[in-house]
């Protein structure tokens, strides 16, 4: 597992790299697709076979292809992403930077080979978020004041249930706000397209047509 991970972490930092030092958008945009499937490869490292759909159907169908076409369409000069390259070259830095502390970290803390062991799986959640529902299988993990452990919830499920669980039970107020987001967006969205009227001085047509040429028009003589 630890030999596939940096393979692909590897591939993935690779496609970063070229992504940002390509001079031609078109090309930026195959290898943000690159990245896209690398991190695919990432979740499938960690079981999540859901997210790795999502991010195949959502990212490479869907926003990679929407970005190629407005790259295309929007035909932007060499000069000008020279010029946005090099201002981002403090903060590619500073990231790198980050990115380098990170690795080390890591490389001075082993990963662990079951993803259940990790911080984030460890957090208490409450029991009445995990009561069975109407199936033949009921569920049982230990218990210590009224909280079951998520890790062991995670392993006895699949990662749609543990979406689900996560999304409709622990975090229901985020996904409420979420949504309430995403609904002010599209909103917003469609209060920009409507067609305002335009505020303009009014002319009389029939008044214009019926205007005597010869005494609106006069001719200067030039002189000869």
């Amino acid at each position: 597992m630890s030999q596939s991970f940096a393979l692909i972490a590897t591939g993935a930092l690779t496609s970063v790299f070229l992504m940002m030092r390509s001079k031609n958008p078109v090309h930026s945009v195959f290898y943000l697709v690159l990245l896209f499937l690398h991190c695919s490869g990432l979740l499938v490292i960690l079981g999540l076979e859901y997210f790795v759909l999502l991010q195949l159907l959502v990212y490479v169908g869907a926003l990679a292809i929407l970005f190629l076409f407005v790259v295309m369409l929007l035909d932007i000069p060499s000069t000008e992403i020279l010029a946005h390259q090099r201002g981002t070259y403090p903060v590619a830095g500073v990231l790198t930077l980050c990115l380098i502390v990170s690795a080390i970290l890591t490389l001075w803390q082993p990963m662990s080979e079951s993803i259940s062991e990790n911080y984030f799986m460890t957090l208490p959640v409450p029991v009445y978020f995990l009561e069975p529902t109407e199936t033949n299988e009921v569920l049982t993990f230990p218990q210590e004041n009224n909280y079951c452990f998520w890790k062991d919830y995670r392993i006895a499920t699949s990662s749609i249930a543990n979406l689900g669980i996560a999304l409709y039970g622990v975090h229901a107020d985020l996904l409420i706000i979420a949504s309430l987001l995403l609904l002010v967006a599209m909103v917003g969205a469609v209060g920009l397209t409507l067609k305002r009227p335009v505020v303009a001085p009014h002319y009389d047509v029939f008044a214009q047509h019926y205007v005597d040429f010869q005494k609106v028009v006069v001719q200067i003589p030039g002189n000869d």
